[in-house]
């Protein structure tokens, strides 16, 4: 599935460094767990995102990543955790593919 990505903070940036588009997929799925597979910006990044005890997390294991996110459709929060271990635009990706992801396949709503 394709979606939009709007760097929020990009200012007076040029329209392309503004918006791109992003790819998601559905690697695998089970009750506790799903697999993305995400894409944007010439990056490309096999997401897990999965339940615990008390919310949400995500592991990016290619690159070493991972930390808790807040529910899959909160954009500006997961954007910050992320860019915390990851560079900005690829942040900025992998928040909006989570949204876009729980927006059309209704993942985690009740995490």
């Amino acid at each position: 599935m394709d979606f939009k990505c709007i760097n929020t903070r990009a200012g007076k940036c040029p329209r392309h460094e503004r918006e791109w588009t992003g790819k998601v997929e559905i690697a695998a799925l089970t009750d506790d767990t799903v697999e993305l597979l995400i894409e944007g910006r010439g990056s490309y990044m096999d997401t897990i995102v999965g339940k615990y005890r008390i919310g949400l997390y995500i592991c990016i294991p290619s690159i070493d990543v991972g930390c808790p996110v807040s529910s899959m459709s909160d954009y500006f929060w997961n954007r910050e955790r992320l860019a915390g271990h990851m560079n900005q635009t690829d942040a900025i990706t992998v928040a909006w593919a989570l949204k876009a992801a729980a927006s059309r396949w209704g993942l985690f709503k009740n995490a």
